[in-house]
């Protein structure tokens, strides 16, 4: 991606923010006959999927894959990697009771991990929430209720309050109900419970979580890591007449009667431009769109964007004097300063030199804290855990990096709703601007998900343009 400046005599349809769903959204573009004009604040393409280089080798942002089950964005992938996208099988651990079981739980795992009295408790509890949940019409007005109307008290104490306290630092009471119906996923031991329980008449009525994630399945990555995703993508644009620009904020989104009219931006070069564009499709954090919109959204608006928050993470990279570490591509765990660990080679990145492998510990974080900063005490808890667990020694490790995001979860707090509702609805009714994304749209779509959400913004927008013979056509 070079430096150059936006065609001010030209207008482009403009895309905020250069991860896979601004990127998918702007291939799409592209390859219609558009030619949009890409902005990232960040010095590479791939937003949360990104991966930088230190020294001989390439680090992602947490490994992100590739997947078949969208054909169509598969397929599209396909066609700009080639042979650079490798196959590997899907394989998920976590650490759970004194071993370590596959990811998603299965039946047998959870009857391993629990204590005999303690599993009678959560298969007793779990069955009279069940019972409970039939009668019971009151809507969970948090996320700690929705959590045990799906799992009984026993379980929910057993396995869930304190993970899900501690990755969000703050109280389940806290959390909304919505955080569970769009997030959580269902234990597939849970699974197999309440079928049991189905058939002597204990269906459970307010099963509303999300479905358990498959167990096995063929993924597809890069050598070099997920980041070749986003670059294809971003070199796709700029080979079809579009442009992305890095290092480029938004200083400001300019709308007149009703519609989006142009976008003034920071080039690389410190100059302040403006772009004209018969649309805008955003995906940078709603918050942030909001506060960069001129003249100034009502007050109501800004105050309900001010409300929503997001929670940061960070990647600890490790070079690792190892040829391998992990028995599965992911390893969860639930009571270490990390909650995910992933191990790249094994999916097949390049490692320099021979005899190493990388090692990717995720934790999340908040903006100046310590893990946030790579402070010494982070580090060695960092260590210390991974020393406990068997998996490697101090003396190993050759390299460490530190990478973080600050807009990697929205946090769905109690009582986010009415806020979330009060900033969409507003930007709704201006026709020619779509916010989609995880950070866009404030939800949580996979990758898949969110290329697919930048796909259909691009077609919505591009049919209802209306700027002359600028955007002729649409996809």
């Amino acid at each position: 991606m070079e430096p150059q400046l936006a065609e001010a005599q030209k207008i482009r349809p403009v895309v905020l923010g250069a991860g896979v769903c601004g990127l998918y959204a702007a291939h799409t573009l592209a390859k219609n006959g558009l030619t949009p004009l890409v902005l990232e604040k960040e010095e590479v393409v791939g937003g949360l999927a990104a991966g930088r280089r230190q020294g001989e080798n390439y680090y992602d942002f947490g490994v992100h894959h590739l997947h078949a089950h969208d054909r169509e964005i598969f397929e599209e992938l396909q066609s700009l990697l080639g042979p650079r996208l490798q196959s590997v099988e899907k394989s998920a651990l976590i650490r759970y009771g004194k071993g370590f079981r596959r990811y998603p739980l299965q039946f047998m795992d959870i009857l391993k991990g629990i204590p005999p009295l303690e599993l009678m408790a959560s298969v007793s509890g779990l069955a009279w929430q069940s019972l409970r949940n039939r009668f019971q019409k009151q809507e969970a007005e948090n996320a700690e209720q929705a959590l045990i109307e799906l799992y009984g008290k026993p379980l929910y104490r057993h396995f869930f309050q304190d993970f899900t306290e501690r990755y969000w630092g703050i109280p389940t009471t806290e959390l909304s109900a919505t955080f569970v119906r769009t997030k959580m996923p269902r234990l597939s031991a849970v699974d197999v419970l309440k079928k049991l329980m189905g058939r002597f008449g204990l269906k459970d009525q307010k099963d509303a979580s999300v479905e358990s994630a498959t167990l096995e399945e063929t993924l597809y990555y890069p050598p070099t890591g997920a980041r070749e995703l986003s670059m294809s993508m971003a070199a796709s644009v700029e080979k079809q007449g579009g442009l992305v620009h890095l290092n480029t904020p938004v200083e400001a989104v300019e709308h007149q009667g009703g519609e989006v009219e142009a976008v003034v931006f920071t080039d690389s070069e410190g100059r302040s431009r403006r772009q004209e564009c018969p649309f805008l499709l955003s995906t940078i954090p709603l918050p942030s769109l909001v506060q960069v919109l001129r003249p100034s959204a009502p007050d109501e608006v800004q105050h309900a964007a001010r409300q929503l928050s997001f929670k940061g993470t960070a990647v600890y990279g490790y070079l690792v004097r190892k040829e391998k570490i992990l028995d599965a591509l992911f390893v969860y765990f639930r009571d270490r300063i990390f909650h995910r660990l992933a191990e790249p080679k094994l999916s097949g990145l390049q490692v320099q030199p021979p005899g190493h492998t990388l090692l990717l510990a995720e934790t999340t974080c908040d903006p100046g804290d310590d893990r946030w900063l790579g402070g010494a005490e982070t580090r060695a808890r960092m260590v210390s855990d991974l020393e406990a667990e068997g998996l490697i020694q101090k003396e190993d490790i050759v390299e460490t990096h530190v990478f973080v995001q600050e807009h990697a979860y929205p946090v769905f707090r109690l009582g986010f709703e009415p806020y979330l509702d009060t900033v969409q609805n507003w930007l709704g009714g201006i026709p020619n601007l779509r916010s989609v994304g995880r950070n866009g749209g404030f939800c949580y779509p996979n990758m898949h998900g969110a290329m697919r959400m930048g796909a259909e913004a691009a077609f919505e927008l591009s049919a209802m343009s209306r700027k002359g013979g600028v955007v002729e056509g649409h996809p």
